[in-house]
C-alpha cells in the first residue's frame, strides 16, 4: 500500500478548476501530502507562419500564456502553497499518452479528476485514462462539499479489497472519518427455475451468514476487529453492484466510496472492473476513490504492451 502523498490534479480551464483546487486544498489539509501538481494537457495547435506574421501576439507560446493563467488561479484558490511543494504544469501532446507518461515519470500515487454533473464536459479523458494510470484515482463532482467524515469501503474479500481497507484506515487516521464496509453477494437463482421465492429467501439468509464469517476472516487476516468497522451484506439480485453501493452510500450519508480495482484486458482495450467503471459515471455524485496496486498495474501494462 502506498501513501497518497504525491498528488496530481487534472485541470481543463473550465469552472471545474476552481472546485478541484478547493478540493485539493482540503485533501492536503487532511493528509500527509508532500507535493501536488496541477496539470493541464494542451492539444498541439500548429498555426501556419503566414497567419502568425499577421498576429504578432500569437507568437508567444500558448502553453506559457495558459501556465500563467493557471498559476494565478492556483495562487488565488489553493491555500497551502507555503506548506507543500506545488507545481503548475502545462504539457502538450496527445492527452491520454501525455497524462500517463507524466503519472509514471513523477510517481504520482493519487490523481484527482473532476466528474461534471452540471458543468459541460464529456468526461472522456478520465474514462480513457483511469484503467491505464498506475496511480489511484479520485473522482469528484462540483456538487460535493469538500469533507471526508464517513468512508464506505467495498469488500469482496480479494487482495485489492485488503489494499482498499488499509488505505481507508490510513485516510481515516488523517481525517478522523468513520469507516463502514459493504459486501454485495449474488445468488445465481435464474439458473435454477425450480426454486421458489421461499427457497431464494432461505438462500439469502445462508449467504448472509456465510458472508459474515468471511468478513470476520478477512478482518482477522488484516489484524483488525470486525466489530470496529461494521459491514452490511446486501443481496445483489439484479447484478448491479455499483447501484447498490451508491444507494447505500446515499442512505448512510457517505462522503467517499473506496473500491480496490484491478485492471484487465478485453480485446483491444484495457479496462477496470465493471463496478469501478459504473461508480465513476457522471450521475453518481458521491466521490469515488479507486484504489490501485501501483506495482501490479505497471507490471500488467508492461507485459501487455511489451
Amino acid at each position: 500500500m502506498e501513501k497518497l502523498d504525491n498528488i496530481m490534479v487534472c485541470m481543463d480551464l473550465t469552472e471545474m478548476d476552481d472546485f478541484l483546487i478547493s478540493y485539493a486544498s482540503y485533501l492536503v489539509e487532511q493528509t500527509d501530502a508532500k507535493k501536488i501538481y496541477f496539470l493541464h494537457l494542451l492539444q498541439n495547435y500548429d498555426l501556419p507562419a503566414e497567419i502568425l506574421s499577421e498576429f504578432p501576439d500569437l507568437k508567444r507560446p500558448i502553453s506559457k500564456v495558459l501556465q500563467e493563467e493557471l498559476e494565478e488561479n492556483v495562487a488565488k484558490n489553493f491555500s497551502h502553497q507555503e506548506s507543500i511543494e506545488t507545481e503548475v504544469v502545462v504539457e502538450e501532446g496527445v492527452k491520454s499518452d501525455t497524462l500517463l507518461q507524466f503519472t509514471r515519470e513523477h510517481k504520482i500515487n493519487l490523481t484527482v479528476f473532476g466528474k461534471k454533473v452540471g458543468y459541460q464536459g464529456s468526461g472522456a479523458l478520465p474514462r480513457r485514462v483511469m484503467p491505464l494510470t498506475p496511480s489511484s484515482v479520485i473522482l469528484v463532482s462540483e456538487t460535493v462539499f469538500p469533507k471526508i467524515e464517513k468512508i464506505m469501503v467495498r469488500i469482496d474479500f480479494s487482495k485489492m479489497s485488503e489494499i482498499a481497507m488499509k488505505t481507508a484506515i490510513q485516510l481515516s487516521e488523517y481525517t478522523g472519518a468513520q469507516l463502514i464496509a459493504l459486501h454485495a453477494y449474488r445468488i445465481p437463482i435464474s439458473h435454477f427455475p425450480q426454486y421458489s421465492h421461499d427457497d431464494e429467501k432461505r438462500l439469502q439468509q445462508k449467504m448472509t451468514k456465510h458472508s459474515e464469517k468471511e468478513y470476520e476472516k478477512f478482518m482477522k487476516k488484516l489484524k483488525l476487529d470486525p466489530k470496529a468497522i461494521p459491514c452490511a451484506f446486501l443481496y445483489d439480485r439484479n447484478y448491479q453492484e455499483a447501484q447498490l453501493l451508491y444507494h447505500y452510500g446515499l442512505k448512510n450519508h457517505v462522503d467517499l466510496i473506496m473500491i480496490g480495482s484491478k485492471i484487465k484486458s478485453e480485446l483491444a482495450n484495457v479496462i477496470l472492473d465493471r463496478t469501478s467503471e459504473e461508480l465513476a459515471e457522471v450521475e453518481k455524485n458521491i466521490p469515488v476513490l479507486i484504489v490501485k496496486d501501483r506495482k501490479q498495474t505497471l507490471g500488467f501494462l508492461e507485459a501487455l504492451f511489451d
